[in-house]
């Protein structure tokens, strides 16, 4: 086997180890970074409470509304910032409209509240229910 021949196969030998090894490092480490945000956002999660939820004016033609309060008890050792997805849902079951809340920059052991409202899709008469569905 003539030299250049072996400094190839060595060459080519070394790249298969190192970007293999390298690709499985790299998806060792995205998938502990995608563990530790799901188990971030669980956590946030449970520092999340829906107060109150009541028709403003789900029952009027021009702009059917629903108010809500949430509170944010920050638990955790660190300061933060949350997102938070809010639905609300009709007698039925069918959801009427939804926002987003931003409430930033809580601190450990600090209470915070907000208050939104949230413009239906449509006119909604009867029983209405909100919902925290999603916190990051």
């Amino acid at each position: 086997m003539s030299t250049g021949l072996k400094i190839f196969l060595i060459i080519a030998g070394l790249s298969v180890i190192l970007c293999g090894g390298g690709f499985v490092a790299c998806s060792a480490l995205v998938g502990k970074a995608a563990s530790d945000v799901s188990k971030d956002q669980e956590a946030k999660a449970g520092h999340v409470v829906l107060k109150t939820c009541e028709i403003d004016s789900a029952d009027s033609d021009l702009l059917p509304n629903v108010k809500f309060d949430l509170e944010v008890n920050n638990s955790s050792e660190n300061q933060n910032t949350y997102f938070i997805d809010v639905f609300v849902y009709d007698a039925k079951g069918t959801r009427v409209g939804n926002t987003s809340s931003i409430v930033s920059d809580v601190r450990p052991g600090q209470k915070a509240v907000e208050q939104g409202s949230i413009l239906l899709s449509q006119k909604v008469t009867g029983k209405i229910t909100c919902k925290v569905d999603k916190v990051s």
